[in-house]
């Protein structure tokens, strides 16, 4: 090859080069990560939980597998176990998170073998309602607040 020789350069007009840039920022991004949601909740209305949901919680949804991991309050703190939990529902508006404990206590010291709970998050504002249902038992416990969707 000879030192003279010009060499073509390739020129892309600038809409085309922001689209492939933007597709290779997705295409680096791991499918994973993306499917994790992190709800930091904090009831503000307990008035009808009996004791039995917790004022703090903190939630990691994977949307992809459609599993729910309690982090807080942890097993110890429920002094219960989480025997089953799942996403539901996860539309554009709202998400269905339900979960079973079993053997759990309440802060007035009371114990029942197991109950149903169901959060319905809205994610434009974030705001949840929470109702725990204790099985072979007629009434339930709700609680309102507010998480933050990350």
């Amino acid at each position: 090859m000879i030192a003279s020789q010009k060499f073509k350069t390739l020129v892309i007009p600038m809409p085309r080069l922001i689209l492939i840039a933007t597709l290779l920022t997705f295409s680096l991004v791991s499918p994973s990560s993306a499917n994790v949601v992190t709800l930091d909740c904090k009831m503000t209305d307990l008035s009808r939980s009996g004791g039995w949901i917790p004022r703090i919680a903190l939630v990691k949804v994977d949307t992809a597998r459609k599993s729910v991991q309690l982090l807080k309050p942890t097993e110890e703190q429920m002094q219960g176990q989480v025997k089953s939990a799942k996403l539901v529902r996860n539309g554009a508006d709202k998400m269905v998170l339900r979960w079973v404990l079993r053997g759990i206590r309440s802060k007035s010291n009371q114990t029942t073998s197991t109950f149903n709970f169901r959060a319905l998050v809205n994610k434009s504002t974030g705001a949840v309602d929470v109702i725990a249902k204790p099985i072979g038992y007629s009434n339930d416990f709700r609680a309102k607040g507010e998480c933050k969707i990350n």
